[in-house]
């Protein structure tokens, strides 16, 4: 039909089209703006519901960060069968319209195509990596721990196990000398500017998996003097089923060093679980104990990595953003 005839039309298949593509029921009911307005706000807020997931395997409390995902990704279903809905009642509202250009099949096709092949295809990657580095994971060995995480998450297993995998897949030599790159606290918590927040690594044992930590007042001491030294004491006793306390000292005030100890406890006494490095001991096992301080103006970030006498792997960092002179 040329454009500008008269046509009658269809409320189920203005609903078909709303419910294949959110918009394109308005596009053929020749409301274009309002579809464009759907087709915005639906991909907007899948969007924002796959930037909250990525955040939510990282952070300290999955549960509560699950509730940001489940919100954008409602809203986002909310407002895509709103416009189902309001696509056929349109229809009916208009039983007859006159065809214009881009009343044609053709043009409804091209637009499913645009929106499950091309623009997918386009732009899937950019727009992954960009959602990945809003969450702070950027190299190439975050975005493999963060798909560790997600196969764990498909596969039923527990993170715990997932991070034991990627560490055996690849062992850091004993020889090593420097920290295998860990992520970095959670953003959230980073994004609150928290005193001091721990991003803590457990490979193996019982309470294998990562846990994000923080505190509300400054719990970084640094001591200076003839032996320079940072330390940390973080103690949450309330978390039973979690990390109660963290404490760590490096004798250093910055670079590289083997004089550290680091402490962990997971949950209370008598149940709970204690993890201890001194890193002047020698340790048998893949990595070679070491801490590594970074200045940060009048702060820091401390990372740690080595072993247990049973063999669990502890990699720390703490960001010291306040620091209590010692």
């Amino acid at each position: 039909m040329p454009e500008g005839d008269l046509k009658a039309r269809n409320p189920a298949l203005a609903g078909l089209l709303s419910f294949l593509v959110p918009g394109l029921g308005q596009l053929y009911n020749g409301q274009p703006l309002l579809g464009g307005v759907f087709f915005a706000s639906v991909y907007g807020g899948a969007l924002l519901c796959g930037l909250r997931f990525i955040g939510a395997l990282g952070a300290a409390d999955p549960r509560a960060a699950l509730g940001k995902v489940m919100f954008w990704g409602g809203l986002a279903t909310f407002v895509w069968l709103g416009g189902v809905v309001h696509a056929v009642f349109s229809a009916l509202d208009r039983a007859e319209y006159f065809l214009l250009r881009y009343n044609h099949p053709a043009v409804y096709g091209g637009v499913a195509l645009l929106a499950y092949v091309i623009g997918p295809v386009a732009l899937g990657g950019p727009v992954f990596r960009w959602m990945l580095a809003q969450n702070g994971i950027r190299t190439e060995e975050q975005i493999a721990q963060w798909h560790s995480r997600l196969a764990a998450l498909r596969g039923g297993t527990s993170a715990a196990r997932q991070t034991q995998v990627a560490h055996e897949a690849k062992p850091v030599a004993p020889e090593t000398t420097t920290i295998p790159l860990v992520l970095p606290p959670d953003p959230e918590i980073a994004a609150r500017g928290a005193p001091t927040a721990i991003h803590l690594v457990l490979v193996h044992g019982p309470d294998g998996g990562v846990y994000d930590m923080h505190s509300n007042e400054p719990t970084c001491e640094f001591t200076r003097g003839a032996e320079p030294s940072w330390n940390n004491l973080y103690a949450n006793p309330a978390d039973s089923l979690g990390v109660t306390a963290v404490q760590i000292r490096v004798v250093t005030d910055s670079g590289s060093t083997n004089n550290f100890q680091v402490n962990v406890n997971v949950g209370n006494v008598p149940h709970g679980r204690a993890y201890f490095i001194d890193g002047r001991t020698a340790q048998t096992g893949s990595v070679r104990p070491i801490a590594t301080i970074v200045r940060r103006g009048e702060g820091a970030v401390i990372q740690m990595i080595g072993e247990t006498a049973e063999g669990v792997r502890i990699e720390a960092t703490v960001r010291c953003k306040k620091v209590v002179p010692g």
